[in-house]
């Protein structure tokens, strides 16, 4: 190895042997009882996992953050897909770069920000309300009715991260051969036609990154929903990071770790896999 390869191999082994590190000292206390109960920790084998596991607010906390995940991947790339077709459809690159600006402008804002900003706009005196009376359009209570405040929630993260999977889908337009859809414009063939048959064929590449990364940003929500509610307890907004922090907020660390233990191998299990067929896919090409 040459100096210049160590000289940048170095940071990242230094800081990859950190996070191995951290993630091996999580697990260990996983499977210890380490809590405000009991503050000195002794290994008790999988009975902090078992006590997780059959937790009604975990088990709550998980399918919150599962229908999230779920939601935003098929919405954010329905809404990636035909963002990035329109913009591949105007030929001037300038309109194309305004346009490509506002629809990645959410990602620009923090959670924390998105939190605050839509309190007040979904608030039911004072918001979108007001301008859906003014139209003689139906209203919704938003934050205020537990069975609204969780689709309020996938709303906001929506339109906060499909801009993501905008880029990647038109990477992938941008980097198809031009001559193929030239020449199915001179066959006559119009923009649905295309985006149809050329082009969404050949996004593979594009929905592989784009279902990777709207599953993590949308797995580890943290702020967002802790902005809404307030703080951890609020059953209706919990998610398994808001479950994690709860529990060592509360000084029970060893389900803590279980809870965190168990985000990491989720990840692990949904995005190693999409990267080996990315990478594979980007090799083969």
């Amino acid at each position: 190895m040459d100096k210049k390869t160590f000289f940048f191999s170095f940071p990242v082994l230094f800081f990859a042997t950190i996070l191995i590190y951290l993630l091996l000292w999580n697990v260990y206390f996983s499977f210890t009882n380490w809590s405000i109960l009991n503050p000195v920790p002794r290994f008790v084998g999988l009975s902090s996992y078992y006590q997780v596991l059959t937790s009604y607010y975990f088990i709550n906390s998980l399918t919150h953050s599962f229908l999230i995940s779920s939601t935003l991947v098929i919405v954010g790339n329905l809404l990636g897909m035909t963002l990035a077709g329109l913009l591949y459809s105007i030929k001037s690159n300038k309109v194309r770069m305004t346009y490509m600006s506002i629809f990645i402008y959410p990602l620009t804002i923090s959670m924390s920000a998105n939190g605050l900003i839509f309190l007040w706009l979904f608030n039911p005196n004072i918001g979108i309300n007001t301008l859906l009376s003014f139209l003689h359009l139906p209203t919704s209570p938003w934050f205020s009715s537990t069975k609204t405040v969780l689709p309020s929630l996938i709303i906001i993260i929506i339109w906060a991260y499909s801009g993501i999977s905008m880029l990647f889908y038109l990477a992938s337009f941008m980097n198809l051969d031009k001559s193929i859809v030239e020449a199915a414009r001179i066959d006559g063939a119009n923009f649905f036609r295309i985006f149809r048959k050329i082009l969404v064929p050949n996004s593979m590449n594009g929905f592989v990154v784009s279902t990777a990364l709207l599953f993590l940003f949308s797995f580890r929500v943290f702020s967002l929903p802790f902005v809404i509610s307030g703080g951890p307890s609020n059953i209706y907004l919990q998610t398994l990071l808001i479950y994690q922090y709860f529990e060592f907020s509360t000084s029970y660390f060893a389900n803590a770790s279980v809870a965190s233990t168990i985000v990491v191998l989720i990840a692990l299990v949904i995005v190693v896999p999409y990267a080996v067929l990315g990478m594979r896919r980007w090799a083969h090409h």
